[in-house]
């Protein structure tokens, strides 16, 4: 079967094209190389492309020889990094690899003469595709039929390949969910019974398979499978009591939303675990403000006023979204018209546009800077906020004399 190009994009077909213009170098010199991996998979999928993978029986230092712009980005592995025009290509060795004594990275990689060996040590079917030069797609496990039948397979030996590698299982739920594929059988049995083997696997690691599962429209089948085993495992997760069904969403949604949602659920002690997911504390700040927007549809502790002035209104209205889509039962829910009418309603939308700020008061009232400052900043601000207090300098300082 030959790819057709008059199918592809022009972002794709521009890329494709800078491709075969590097394969074709590469020949030009005497040997093989073929465009590999999620790249086909992509083209074939008619989904976009932001990257392609070349594999070669030339030897990475020939690699370095036969093109100008090199960066030997895994040298040991046998990739080069190859610049060509505006683009950049990862160009590999036909390659097997030794043991796996870590379960996750080879202890030593061979290099081979053929593209076959190549493409079987690779995880699954729909990843062990290639391209020649002239378009031709080699397909020697039958990734082209579990396209079409949209199906996640195990190149060989799905319980091999898992033993090898733990991170593939999760991969496997990752591709499940952003393609909305089904695993098959045999390659969901080994992830059954292999997943307490994602212990071997680094949090950063799962973190990023992790993401991209949970934004995928098939989240809801892979969390399924996430949470029959896997999930007792992994640092933060490990910690759940409640029951994990609720865990099992059915929509789309970010890493963040979706970890605010399981905070707002258990207990304070998921906060703590937080740091073990090792993500930016942006990301830390995030997850634990859409956890207290959660709890405000849920048991507010304060106004509608000082809910809109606290979080983001956008932050809101991602959560209400989560809320509507799971369909989940609050004890406060408001109606979105209703939180914007009050945000417009604001006299602040921050404490920067307070008319007095913290030297004002110490200078009206005498007083050194301690505790004392910080509070009467809060209270100022929730009177302004509230419309019980004017945000003009004149009345708040008078409002001092009596409330400080």
């Amino acid at each position: 079967m030959f790819l057709e190009k008059t199918d592809l994009n022009q972002a794709t077909k521009s890329l494709f094209y800078a491709a075969q213009a590097v394969i074709h170098h590469i020949e030009s010199q005497g040997y093989k190389a073929y465009i590999v991996g999620g790249a086909v998979r992509n083209i074939l999928l008619d989904k976009p492309v932001n990257d392609i993978d070349i594999t070669t029986n030339c030897l990475p230092e020939e690699i370095i020889n036969i093109f100008d712009r090199t960066i030997p980005v895994g040298i040991e592995h046998g990739t080069v990094l190859v610049l060509w025009e505006e683009y950049q290509f990862e160009i590999t060795t036909f390659r097997k690899d030794g043991d796996y004594h870590d379960h996750r990275r080879p202890d030593q990689v061979y290099f081979v003469s053929d593209l076959k060996s190549d493409l079987k040590r690779r995880d699954f079917t729909i990843n062990a595709l290639a391209i020649d030069e002239s378009g031709e797609i080699i397909d020697y496990f039958e990734g082209q039929d579990d396209l079409l039948q949209k199906n996640i397979r195990a190149v060989g030996d799905a319980e091999q390949r898992f033993q090898e590698d733990a991170l593939r299982m999760i991969r496997a739920i990752r591709f499940q969910s952003v393609l909305n594929f089904d695993i098959e059988e045999n390659t969901l049995n080994a992830i059954h019974k292999l997943s307490p083997m994602v212990e071997h696997v680094s949090i950063e690691r799962i973190v990023i398979e992790f993401k991209k599962m949970i934004e995928g429209t098939g989240n809801s089948k892979a969390l399924q499978i996430f949470y029959q085993e896997m999930y007792r495992y992994i640092p933060f997760f490990k910690c759940l009591k409640n029951d994990i069904k609720k865990y099992q969403i059915h929509h789309a949604t970010t890493f963040e939303i979706y970890l605010g949602y399981i905070i707002f659920c258990e207990t304070n002690e998921c906060i703590k675990r937080l740091p073990n997911l090792k993500i930016s504390n942006q990301e830390k700040n995030l997850i634990k403000t859409y956890a207290d927007i959660f709890r405000y549809f849920n048991i507010p502790g304060y106004s509608i006023r000082q809910f809109v002035y606290r979080y983001e209104i956008n932050l809101i209205k991602d959560v209400l979204k989560f809320i509507h889509h799971e369909k989940l039962d609050l004890n406060n829910m408001i109606d979105i018209q209703l939180l914007k009418e009050n945000y417009h309603l604001l006299p602040i939308h921050s404490r920067s546009e307070l008319a007095i700020n913290g030297h004002d008061l110490m200078i009206h009232l005498g007083k050194k800077q301690g505790a004392w400052l910080k509070q009467t900043l809060e209270d100022i601000e929730n009177e302004v906020i509230e419309g019980r207090l004017t945000n003009n300098r004149e009345k708040i300082l008078e409002w001092t004399k009596q409330n400080v």
